[in-house]
């Protein structure tokens, strides 16, 4: 049989990018197909999915997140609300937070290191989204108790070495609110 192919398992790519290809590899310590694009220099994962773990996760407690978490959708289920630290900044993380149950106390999205977390994002009664901060960045996203409702999202990108990029979609405008 012809035209089979492989990945070869490594701790880091061999070669390099260029215009016309970009070296593709299963990285040996997430298990994780990566690419490193023509003139990033920066690895990022191509599929997610590569070591069989769950691109869904139910949280009821304070959960620390990693590089490896990236691209999953957290679920936060605890009406007494707890926070989850973001990884150290790295370019191609992302995130997903999906409420599943309404808080009682605050559902709180934090960067590891202070990062700037600047926040764009719509409520469907049309009211404005609240910044506690100057401007509309901080170092923490707040899912409010009380208000945040079941199915409100909130979905957070590294945007380079500057930072991270938080939209939301939530049923009130006040539900959201970043500080810091």
């Amino acid at each position: 049989m012809s035209g089979i192919r492989s990945l070869a398992r490594r701790p880091g790519y061999v070669g390099f990018a260029t215009d016309a290809s970009a070296p593709i590899y299963v990285s040996s310590t997430d298990n994780r197909v990566k690419l490193v694009p023509a003139g990033t220099g920066q690895t990022e994962v191509i599929l997610q999915e590569a070591s069989g773990a769950s691109a869904y996760e139910r949280l009821v407690t304070t959960r620390v997140l990693t590089a490896a978490d990236s691209g999953k959708t957290f679920g936060l289920a605890l009406a007494g609300g707890f926070t989850v630290t973001l990884p150290a900044l790295a370019l191609g993380l992302h995130f997903k937070f999906v409420v599943e149950v309404s808080p009682t106390t605050a559902y709180i999205i934090a960067s590891a290191e202070g990062d700037n977390v600047s926040l764009v994002g719509g409520a469907a009664d049309g009211a404005a989204i609240v910044v506690a901060s100057a401007g509309f960045s901080g170092d923490q996203v707040n899912l409010v108790a009380n208000l945040s409702i079941i199915g409100d999202k909130v979905e957070i990108a590294a945007v380079g070495t500057a930072g991270w990029a938080a939209s939301a979609l939530v049923a009130a405008g006040a539900g959201v609110t970043i500080s810091g």
